[in-house]
């Protein structure tokens, strides 16, 4: 398998026409899918241009010379969009009530890494509104349970609104490095996998068959509506929009900075021939300047211009800025403005709370999309179907560290402030989850309480004489 790919052009007319071996609503499906796929190629592939700072600039043809037009520019504020989000959606872990068996379930998580697959998932979410996580059984060498992911330009899926969920979903698994088209494709359907390989010039199908009921196939959607069941993008069209408008604004901060770097002088009444061996700006950053009176005896009259204010281009970006800050709720100040007053505890929070609200949001959606991943991966790994999971294991939730990424400090005088109220807080695992632990913390520290409790019970033991109050019963 290679790694992931940026498509290009060619595949717009990627036909792979009738695939030996595939059933003929499969076939259906499968035309569905591409067609899909493609038609929402070149979308997802300018959004991720935003997103990776390529994107060209887009010129008025008014204020920057055309030999300046070339000129190199980029800007990050759409990654800050995206990365600023990601970074407060932190997964970790599913949880189940009353110590049910998780089914190995967090270990299988950690033989796919899937705290780091998680998180490029959430970030190539934002960027194209959905990504799509897929599980199958493990082979040889592999974990029990297989878990990849995949981005809107390599994954396409056709929703069923009635029963909420994907009808049939495709990935693309191999390219061929030479023409960039897809050579694997994986085909997600409610009984089956099926691996389409190309062959030549022709298409085989070998189908994976599973017992789920549903695609083994499960989308992770940012901001899902009635009419877009698969989300928006953080890089919107304002988003582009407004980045376009700054570009344009860095770029005649450039070339007005050159200006303002050399301001335009004049000198008139000189003889032309005093500059026919030397060009105008070695005469102008010569260390000695130097004119004779002209022929009538008149001295040439040296002059500047004004010079033009930077302030202007400065003004206008801080206003593109705090365009884009009210957007997609990031903090003005990430996005490189300077305030010019420090501000408070107060407002450092207020300024950050629409994003956090925005992370709790995401949360909930990419919440309901991992318990169904879970679900599939116990029922997977223990053999069985989803319905007959057990009811405990069917409770399972995951479990996402606090958005507001609060200090240490601010957290430890809320939890204390809590156990002060409700004392029994203090006993429960949640209380070590609040306060920032990782589960291989929880875990150490829980193993901990354990052992100082038995070496306690084992010395108030020995200090009682075995259980019998201390009393010397021998003769």
């Amino acid at each position: 398998m290679t790694e992931k790919w940026v498509p290009m052009n060619s595949i717009f007319n990627f036909k792979p026409g009738n695939i030996r071996g595939l059933l003929p609503q499969d076939q259906t499906a499968f035309s569905e899918l591409i067609e899909v796929w493609q038609w929402k190629l070149g979308r997802n592939q300018l959004k991720k241009k935003y997103y990776d700072q390529k994107n060209k600039l887009k010129d008025l043809g008014i204020a920057v010379p055309p030999v300046l037009k070339k000129m190199e520019c980029a800007l990050g504020w759409p990654a800050k969009a995206v990365d600023m989000l990601s970074a407060r959606s932190r997964f970790d872990g599913f949880v189940l009530p009353d110590e049910a068996d998780d089914y190995g379930i967090n270990d299988i998580l950690k033989q796919n890494n899937f705290p780091v697959l998680y998180r490029q998932a959430t970030t190539s979410e934002l960027i194209h509104s959905c990504s799509f996580i897929t599980v199958s059984k493990g082979g040889a060498g592999d974990p029990p349970v297989v878990m990849s992911a995949y981005d809107a330009e390599t994954a396409a899926a056709l929703w069923d609104s009635r029963r909420k969920k994907i009808k049939s979903g495709l990935t693309i698994v191999d390219v061929d490095p030479k023409t960039r088209e897809p050579t694997q494709i994986n085909l997600y359907t409610n009984s089956a996998i099926i691996e389409i390989s190309r062959n030549g010039n022709t298409w085989d199908a070998d189908y994976k068959p599973h017992k789920q009921g549903r695609p083994l196939m499960e989308p992770m959607v940012y901001r899902p509506s009635l009419d877009r069941p698969f989300g928006k993008s953080r890089v919107s069209r304002a988003v582009m929009s407004i980045t376009d408008s700054a570009i344009r604004t860095a770029v005649r901060t450039e070339v007005s900075s050159e200006f303002f770097t050399s301001p335009q002088k004049y000198l008139l009444g000189a003889d032309p021939q005093l500059f026919k061996e030397n060009s105008k700006w070695e005469a102008y950053i010569g260390s000695i300047f130097a004119v004779s009176k002209d022929e009538d005896g008149d001295i040439p009259s040296f002059g500047q211009l004004p010079q033009a204010s930077m302030q202007p281009h400065m003004d206008y970006m801080r206003n593109l800025a705090a365009q884009f800050a009210g957007e997609t709720g990031i903090p003005i100040s990430s996005l490189g403005v300077i305030h010019d007053n420090p501000a408070s505890a107060e407002a450092i929070y207020a300024a950050k709370e629409d994003l956090i609200i925005e992370a709790e949001g995401l949360n909930e959606t990419n919440g309901a999309a991992l318990r169904n991943i879970g679900l599939l991966v116990a029922a997977i790994s223990a053999n069985t179907t989803i319905d007959a999971l057990p009811d405990n294991a069917k409770k399972m939730q995951p479990r996402f560290r606090n958005p507001a990424i609060p200090s240490v400090v601010s957290q430890s005088d809320a939890i204390i402030k809590q156990v002060s109220a409700i004392p029994w807080i203090a006993e429960s695992q949640v209380a070590l989850e609040e306060l920032g632990y990782t589960e291989s913390q929880i875990t150490r520290l829980l193993s901990d309480k354990r052992k100082f409790q038995s070496r306690k019970a084992l010395e108030a033991l020995m200090a009682s004489g075995n259980g019998n109050g201390g009393e010397d019963n021998t003769e």
